[in-house]
């Protein structure tokens, strides 16, 4: 569905790199290794990945562009993108935020990825789902404090005046991110301490089993904030209606001088306690997604806080469930996540939506791509033996005597690298210990610096470890066959062939083996997205097929009219895994 709608005026980057941050003015509560507060934030590049629904998308994320333009969906470390918000104008515009941050659980989060049209499991291997990380849950202490402390500080400084946070967590580290919650935001300016009270089955025996969450909600003034009373309100029971009579005008009850006192016709004042079921296995919503969380309950939150024209933000945003929450109920929103398959899924289940009135603009904030470093390091750890330590606040671990860093996995090696490197180790001068880095490619000449370095350093050598080299090597892209047909103002599009080594190899099957267990190749696919004027520049979503139910394939032909003859055309198609290839015809 495309909409006519007045162009976005291009916008260069905002002329201020940097903006100051105010103090927090909450009692100091708590302390931790490593604890700091920068005070100033810093601009980082977005660059335009793709839009639906958006004519003449502005190249730059800023609060002028946005009040006339799109909805906006960012990948990139959240703290990078609230600094970027902020300095591009959107210091206290923010009425609503709510997160569902990690909970340094200690757990690695997988979502299990079922070939579509698929129950049963491959016969010739045993397999009927392949495993992908979404992202790690895994800190030592101190880091995570830190993490969410710096976050919590930026997020405070977008609020509105009378705006709210909502911060989602479990027993886990609730009590840490209460004292965080009360030095950021001030102890008066907490609100509720929400329960979400949910069922489900547990084979718990030596404890009481776990079937509650805790949101914390704080609001920017302690004095005046959004809720919306009337929209909570909850229904009476009829054990509360015992002895009430009823007339035209509702329910009543008698005082002693024979007055009518009526029960509100909206129902009872609201409770802190929300009892919402969990997501079943079978429900229409269902991602299966980690950590996904029901539309009832953040459907719940928004209409409670957040009026018609304010601006709800996620930056946690997982499964992209408050993102779609927000677009059907025409808000304004912001979602944020440094996970890949998080932000696809996420612009998966918008495109979804019935209506899309302000459309969609997808940036990418320093170009960063965690899911690819994330599989990498995986490997890399596997394969090479390195032993983790979760209480290093630097080093990722060791190997044979040496203290091991793993470097960005996608970017070569960089001077600044190594020089972090050593600026830790002059912290350190009583560790001898040499040091293994993994890299990816690195920068020209850098090698010998580093052979000087450990000629002038007989102790803390530098060891350099390409994984190239190692045999760690990355999966193969994704191959698609594609043909384009034109006749005239249209072009018919038919995908004949697909097929994802990553799946193959995730399934550990060779593709003749695959073809015989497969009969639909469209079984590899999720989603297929269609520019009818590609210019290179960004996506246009202007024609989707995204399936409604997990058994049902893409159509995999489509006839789609083009604005010129020589227009080219792009299609995107996206895998169960989440690769995407790109056919332009």
């Amino acid at each position: 569905m495309r909409m006519d709608r007045k162009p976005i005026p291009m916008k260069t980057p905002y002329e201020r790199s940097t903006m100051k941050i105010k103090p927090v003015k909450g009692r100091a509560m708590l302390t931790w290794v490593g604890k700091h507060l920068d005070d100033k934030v810093e601009y980082y590049p977005a660059q335009l990945e793709d839009v639906c629904n958006v004519d003449d998308p502005a190249s730059e994320p800023t609060y002028e562009n946005f009040e006339s333009g799109p909805n906006l969906v960012f990948q990139g470390d959240n703290k990078e993108i609230l600094s970027t918000l902020l300095v591009n104008g959107f210091s206290e515009k923010i009425d609503l935020i709510y997160i569902d941050p990690p909970f340094a659980s200690g757990a690695n989060y997988v979502r299990k990825v079922a070939l579509r049209g698929r129950k049963e499991k491959l016969e010739a291997e045993g397999h009927s789902v392949a495993e992908q990380i979404q992202y790690t849950d895994i800190w030592a202490n101190d880091t995570y404090l830190q993490f969410m402390y710096e976050r919590l500080i930026l997020m405070r400084q977008l609020l509105s005046k009378n705006g709210s946070i909502y911060l989602h967590c479990d027993p886990t580290m609730s009590h840490s991110l209460k004292l965080i919650m009360d030095e950021v935001f001030g102890p008066s300016n907490f609100v509720n301490e929400i329960v979400w009270k949910y069922n489900w089955a547990s084979t718990v025996k030596k404890k009481f089993s776990q079937k509650h969450d805790t949101i914390f909600w704080y609001a920017k003034n302690p004095n005046d904030w959004i809720f919306n009373l009337d929209e909570m309100r909850e229904p009476y029971t009829e054990e509360q209606l015992k002895g009430y009579k009823r007339d035209k005008d509702g329910y009543y009850t008698l005082d002693s001088s024979g007055k009518k006192w009526y029960a509100h016709p909206r129902g009872q004042l609201p409770s802190d306690l929300f009892e919402i079921g969990i997501i079943s296995r079978s429900a229409k919503e269902r991602q299966n997604f980690p950590t996904q969380k029901p539309q009832a309950l953040i459907e719940r939150i928004i209409k409670a806080s957040s009026n018609k024209n304010s601006i709800v933000l996620d930056c946690f945003v997982g499964s992209g469930t408050t993102a779609v929450i927000a677009e059907k109920l025409g808000k304004r929103w912001i979602a944020a996540d440094i996970n890949k398959g998080a932000i696809q899924t996420t612009m998966k289940r918008i495109q979804a939506c019935i209506d899309q009135p302000r459309g969609i603009a997808h940036y990418r904030v320093n170009n960063y791509d965690a899911s690819a470093d994330l599989e990498r390091r995986n490997i890399v750890i596997k394969k090479c033996g390195v032993q983790i330590d979760r209480q290093e606040q630097f080093f990722d671990g060791t190997l044979d005597g040496t203290l091991v860093k793993i470097v960005d996995l996608t970017k070569p090696l960089t001077r600044l690298d190594i020089q972090h490197i050593k600026n830790e180790l002059s912290n350190r001068p009583d560790d001898e210990r040499n040091i293994t880095v993994f890299c990816y490619g690195s920068e020209s000449n850098l090698r010998d610096e580093i052979d000087e370095w450990n000629r002038l350093h007989p102790i803390n050598k530098i060891i350099v470890r390409e994984i190239g080299s190692e045999g760690v090597t990355t999966f193969e892209p994704a191959q698609a066959k594609v043909n384009f047909k034109r006749e005239g103002q249209s072009v018919t599009i038919t995908i004949a062939d697909y097929i994802s080594p990553t799946i193959c190899d995730r399934l550990d099957v060779d593709r003749s083996i695959f073809d015989e267990h497969i009969e639909d190749f469209r079984s590899q696919i999720d989603c297929v997205l269609i520019d009818t004027d590609y210019t290179s520049d960004h996506f246009n979503v202007v024609e989707s097929d995204v399936p409604e139910k997990h058994e049902d394939f893409i159509e995999g032909e489509y006839t789609v009219s083009i604005p010129r003859p020589d227009a080219r055309v792009a299609v995107k198609i996206i895998g169960m895994l989440g690769e995407e290839t790109i056919e332009i015809g």
